[in-house]
């Protein structure tokens, strides 16, 4: 059977787009596959990056690695479109697209990451309107009073990318993200609450009522609500998926390895998402490939 390429990979963010430069080192074609019109993922959104040099921000890197993915040559394709399904057998991995139809490649990487997670979507937010993740915003979208919904870590990528910004941020966290916030506690402009329980309610001014975490409750008037609640795994049907909704690459078909932030539910840096990318590649060619060439 003719393959459209040696390695299909399921995502173009940082750790697919690293899995196709690893493959090509190794004399491997890849087809890299994604909804977006150019490679980069969640690296477009990343307004400050301080963990990979030479970078200062996300669509830096973003735009580099396009560059790097158009010169490899005959090796990587990149091909617009969306999985819906991918499917292993004894000798191919198919990845079913949303236009009904499918490419066929000898191994998978699956790197679709994570999406950000909505305030419905998580049990301990109340509200009737999914609000706008801070990560969307500027300190022009935001009322002299705003509260934020979780601690995840792009509130201390907001806050490094808006070093003049004088706004007041009270975050709202739940207990299991602490480690999270450590990054911006000494930040004057943040008032960490850990809680139980948010509510929200009003249309601007919001009225919010909050359970803290050790049982006491609380009531404020903000003038602006934005998220920063987390992400969820972004899982293909196909994989398998562990309790927490991630897929380890241990429980996947052994032509299949999952890379990023789909892998584990430890969020990772931009820097060991692009590491475990390239480790996925080479562990397919390694198992597979290798013995062909």
């Amino acid at each position: 059977m003719t393959h459209d390429a040696h390695l299909i990979i399921v995502g173009a963010g940082p750790a697919g787009c690293l899995a196709a430069t690893t493959a090509a080192s190794v004399g491997m074609t890849s087809l890299l596959i994604d909804p977006a019109p150019a490679p980069g993922g969640t690296l477009w959104r990343i307004g400050h990056l301080a963990n990979w040099p030479g970078f200062p921000d996300g669509p830096s890197y973003a735009r580099a690695l396009g560059e790097n993915l158009a010169g490899l040559d005959n090796y990587c394709s990149y091909l617009q479109a969306t999985v819906v399904r991918v499917e292993a057998g004894a000798d191919l991995v198919r990845a079913f697209l949303a236009d009904g139809t499918s490419v066929i490649g000898e191994v998978l990487v699956a790197a679709t990451g994570v999406h950000t997670a909505k305030s419905s979507e998580v049990p301990w937010v109340a509200c009737s309107e999914d609000f706008t993740e801070i990560a969307r915003t500027s300190p022009a979208h935001l009322g002299p009073r705003t509260l934020v919904l979780g601690g995840d870590r792009p509130l201390g990528t907001w806050l490094r990318t808006h070093r003049d910004a004088d706004r007041k941020l009270t975050v709202c966290h739940p207990i299991r993200d602490t480690y999270k916030v450590e990054e911006v506690r000494s930040d004057p402009r943040v008032e960490l609450l850990p809680v139980q329980a948010v509510a929200v309610s009003g249309t601007g001014p919001f009225q919010i009522e909050i359970v803290r975490a050790d049982n006491s409750q609380e009531a404020m008037e903000v003038d602006s609500v934005v998220t920063n609640i987390g992400t969820l795994p972004t899982a293909l049907p196909g994989l398998a998926v562990g309790t927490d909704g991630f897929c380890p690459s241990a429980s996947q078909h052994p032509r299949i390895v999952t890379a990023g932030d789909l892998s584990a539910r430890d969020g990772q840096r931009v820097s060991t998402a692009t590491g475990g990318g390239a480790n996925a590649a080479l562990t397919l060619y390694y198992r597979f490939r290798r013995q062909a060439v």
